[in-house]
């Protein structure tokens, strides 16, 4: 059986379901009253729908009302059922109806023990008024990194080779040919502890850092539809995002640390807004390559504990790898990352299903979707809080503004700025000398 394309849409006071069947096959052989169709509402707050060959059972965000289960309209000319169920609670809304990844399973408790400790900490210092008007001051992105900080083992459980979203795979490339892992700059996942990557990277960063390439491009860009290119993004998703959710598999997820999962994000989104700035909206032949060399997730499987330590990475990388490498262009794309942020989940989950789209069809970058964008995909369906995406939105303003600068790279930028002048100087005593020369030459003539 196959699951049809469908969507959910809502009013004040009824739920629609569209449920798209291009090679839908009537038949009244087995039931002459439903032509084959079989509706049902096992529950109010779910839906049963079949007709060969699809199939499809949706647990739905709220309860509806079961008046006439099989009424139903059927329009020709886009082959699509279209169900309309009364909301059990006028002017109730609907919460996630584009997270279709969630309404086809059913719900699990699978937040995070580190959420549940916070909101259980949040309401027992309710109880005293001082600490209450504490934390009605405090952001909630800072409530939630200290208690995490505070919550952190003394011994570390994640596995000290350990890669992927939540660290949860280790030995996997040993399984596949060396090639694999020539793609990453990380090229020994299996054997490179976790906690070194971080320092291999800062190194082979500097190493790579070319100072002449970037500061051509901080003195000599002037490509402005670069900087006034504004993202094209929709707060709905398309028929190629939902066709991509329902095959979408599901799992729980058994998340240790939620901070990092978060910071992860931003750098995941980084890398998209770039790319989509550089090609103004149309991903090329090299924006899988630029996705996965900005992102130091993608790259090095590196994982972030601080918000300044991933705002510093991304802007690091893109003074050094990519073909244009300018610190007002990482600026204007941490910028983008804080937009899509405040669009909210929908947005988020189409810029991932575009990013493991281009990995998809890429030698070897498949590996990618199944490390980090498909559980990143199921995630913030799943687990993802709006309120923690807008403490982070306010923490992000807050830090490029005040505490992010070029000099906070440590890409010795005096250094390379003092040479680049003296090289500038030599080249214009050398013009000088070479125009006395040939005046000079002229004169003797």
């Amino acid at each position: 059986m196959l699951i049809p394309r469908f969507s959910l849409t809502q009013t004040s006071t009824q739920l629609l379901i569209t449920i798209r069947c291009p090679y839908v096959k009537f038949s009244s052989s087995s039931n002459e009253e439903n032509n084959g169709i079989e509706i049902d509402l096992p529950s109010p707050n779910e839906f049963y729908f079949a007709c060969k060959p699809y199939y499809l059972h949706l647990y739905l965000p709220g309860r509806v009302i079961d008046k006439d289960a099989s009424n139903y309209k059927y329009d020709i000319d886009t082959s699509s059922f279209c169900f309309t169920y009364e909301k059990e609670t006028k002017n109730e809304q609907f919460e996630n109806l584009d997270m279709l990844t969630t309404l086809l399973n059913k719900k699990a408790k699978v937040s995070s023990n580190k959420i549940e400790e916070i909101d259980n900490d949040l309401t027992n210092e309710e109880e005293d008024e001082e600490d209450e008007e504490e934390d009605e001051d405090e952001p909630l992105w800072n409530q939630m990194r200290q208690l995490e900080i505070d919550d952190q083992p003394k011994e570390n459980l994640i596995s000290s080779y350990s890669y992927g979203f939540n660290h949860q795979y280790k030995d996997l490339f040993t399984t596949f040919d060396s090639e694999y892992c020539l793609i990453f700059d990380n090229q020994s996942p299996d054997t490179l502890p976790t906690s070194s990557i971080r320092s291999c990277r800062l190194e082979q960063e500097q190493t790579d850092f070319n100072s002449e390439h970037y500061l051509a491009d901080k003195y000599e860009l002037n490509d402005e539809a670069i900087f006034d290119y504004k993202l094209i993004l929709e707060d709905q998703l398309d028929e190629q995002d939902r066709d991509d959710l329902k095959n979408l598999k599901y799992k729980q997820l058994f998340i240790d640390d939620q901070i990092s999962i978060y910071l992860g994000l931003i750098d995941l989104l980084y890398a998209f807004v770039y790319d989509q700035r550089i090609t103004q909206g149309e991903p090329c032949c090299e924006s899988s390559w630029n996705i996965h060399k900005l992102s130091s997730t993608l790259s090095w499987f590196d994982t972030f504990t601080d918000l300044p330590s991933v705002l510093i990475a991304c802007c690091r990388r893109t003074l050094i790898y990519p073909l244009i490498r300018s610190f007002k262009l990482a600026k204007k794309c941490l910028l983008d990352v804080i937009e899509i942020f405040s669009m909210g989940k929908s947005t988020i989950l189409q810029c991932l299903l575009q990013m493991r789209r281009l990995f998809l069809d890429e030698e070897h970058r498949y590996l990618l979707n199944t490390l980090y964008l498909n559980d990143y995909c199921l995630w913030i369906q799943t687990e993802c809080q709006t309120k923690w995406l807008d403490s982070l939105v306010e923490a992000m303003k807050h830090t490029i503004e005040y505490e992010l600068d070029e000099d906070n790279l440590e890409l010795n930028f005096e250094e390379k700025h003092f040479s680049w002048k003296v090289t500038l100087h030599e080249i214009s005593d050398t013009d000088d000398d070479d125009d006395c020369s040939s005046s000079s030459d002229k004169k003797n003539c």
